[in-house]
């Protein structure tokens, strides 16, 4: 291992604003599960701690919810219940997040067939009757504005439906039948207010992009936001082969399928529409415990988020907890799930990864550093991330390990124009420290920890601190920090 060549960060030299794209959402799992209490503790450890400004999920519309109930009302329509939708948009907004509103999916009683997805059996039909779908969705939406008040919903966005384009997984119907979903529940939805956000195609691998932004440029449909998602190990379903290999092609791939949709809605009679990646992760094999559970993702979150900084509106990763039923709940604390937290609200090295990057101040350093960042308060004091990630040969989606080029390195910096004596303070998580993990595979991996068990894991998760000390800065401070591999090093520096 070689020294590098020190960092020179000048603490009175040009800043930027720090972009927090990736705090304005997070995605969870299916809106049933929003009312359980402990997903609820896993949701306030995160506001707590990181601070998203939204909140995703499937499944308003499922049978678990409720909204289509049983019976018909005075006109013979399908009486509609939206007690339970009420209850889980009533928790997120008194969390200060703001539902992104996925419309899915089919009720049963609006279902042109039986065809579901997960455990939980959203169905993934068109509907068999317009207009009972338009009105679905017009009285939900008319409800929402009723309850939260029509300025507040303003501030939601609503996405049509979950990836349509994985033909018989999520939608069984054609492209066509989609975008003339899409142009119902636009319309639907805007019949409440023209002002409200509607968007989609929310396709998986950034599909549909320009097949969408034509289609509403030539039946003149509205479109606010284009929306779709991405993971780092599905290249070879981009490429058009589905039951092929999967390919891992790391933040650089991920950051270059960013900018080509910006370039796609740029190049559109739509320029100005946002761009949201409502999902987002490694890989989406719910399996993948090294992609998932260990500190490679934490490492693999914050150089992503560096490389996609300023191309997106929002960047939402899958998902806030690992209480998650698409192929039912977890049978052990650490499965490969996508949580930052797991089954028990333990905290994963991804999760510090989020919420040392949303401590970052609102003004960044420029550093041509590949794998760190560094901020600035107006009251001149420091915060810095630096990472560690390792190169992939070959991926293992089943729960075992990845092949990586594992090797260690170091994060050397010089911090000038400083004065006067300062703390500094250092925090690290790596494969063996801070990580919940490493440790729970040290007592035996017990499926079922006990209360001292869960007790022993929580206090693992926690960072190790590496230094604490008061110093005089005044002729300049270095800093040495060692980087073993998938390491994540987090300082502080402020006034003693």
């Amino acid at each position: 291992m070689t020294t590098p060549t020190p960092l020179v960060i000048d603490a009175t030299g040009p800043v930027v604003p720090f972009n927090r794209y990736f705090q304005r959402g997070v995605g969870s799992c299916h809106a049933y599960l929003t009312l359980r209490e402990d997903f609820r503790e896993h949701v306030r450890l995160a506001q707590k701690e990181i601070g998203f400004g939204g909140i995703r999920f499937h499944g308003i519309f499922t049978e678990y919810v409720g909204i289509v109930h049983g019976g018909e009302e005075a006109d013979g329509d399908p009486r509609l219940n939206f007690q339970n939708a009420t209850k889980i948009y009533e928790f997120f907004v008194a969390q200060g997040m703001k539902p992104f509103v996925e419309l899915g999916f089919m009720p049963t009683r609006l279902a042109s067939g039986p065809q579901t997805i997960f455990d939980y059996r959203g169905n993934i039909t068109p509907p068999k009757d317009w207009a009972q779908w338009n009105r679905l969705v017009r009285r939900f939406v008319q409800h929402l504005a009723d309850h939260f008040g029509l300025e507040e919903v303003l501030t939601w966005h609503f996405e049509v439906w979950n990836e349509p384009d994985l033909h018989n997984t999520f939608w069984t119907g054609t492209k066509q039948d989609y975008f003339k979903l899409y142009a119902e529940t636009v319309r639907a939805v805007k019949s409440v207010d023209e002002r409200l956000r509607v968007g989609g195609p929310a396709t998986s691998k950034t599909m549909w992009v320009p097949d969408l932004l034509a289609f509403c440029a030539e039946q003149r449909v509205p479109l606010d936001f284009i929306s779709t998602h991405h993971y780092a190990v599905d290249a070879d379903l981009v490429l058009g082969e589905p039951d092929g290999p999967m390919y891992y092609r790391g933040p650089s791939g991920l950051a270059k399928e960013v900018a080509r949709v910006r370039a796609e809605i740029a190049a559109s009679a739509f320029p100005k529409a946002e761009l949201h990646f409502t999902e987002w992760n490694c890989s989406p094999a719910h399996e993948d415990v090294f992609g998932k559970d260990t500190a490679f993702t934490a490492a693999f979150a914050l150089q992503t988020l560096k490389e996609v900084s300023g191309l997106c509106d929002s960047y939402m990763w899958w998902t806030v907890s690992d209480i998650f039923e698409e192929s039912g709940l977890s049978l052990r604390p650490f499965t490969g799930k996508y949580g930052l937290v797991n089954q028990h609200g333990i905290p994963k090295p991804s999760f510090h990864a989020f919420r040392w990057l949303s401590r970052m101040f609102d003004e960044e350093f420029p550093l041509e550093h590949p794998s760190a960042r560094a901020s600035r308060s107006p009251e001149g004091e420091i915060r810095l991330l630096a990472w560690n990630l390792p190169e992939v040969f070959e991926t293992d989606l089943g729960g075992g390990e990845w092949k990586t080029c594992a090797e260690p390195s170091r994060f050397s910096a010089v911090l000038r124009g400083l004065s006067g004596r300062q703390r500094l303070r250092v925090w690290t998580v790596d494969n063996t420290r801070g990580n919940a993990l490493h440790a729970w595979r040290q007592m035996g991996a017990p499926d079922y920890p006990k209360a001292d068990q869960l007790a022993a894991l929580r206090a693992a998760a926690e960072p190790v601190l590496l230094r604490d000390e008061t110093l005089d800065v005044s002729g300049g401070l270095a800093l040495d920090l060692p980087l073993p591999p998938c390491a994540v090093v987090y300082a502080e520096l402020s006034p003693a």
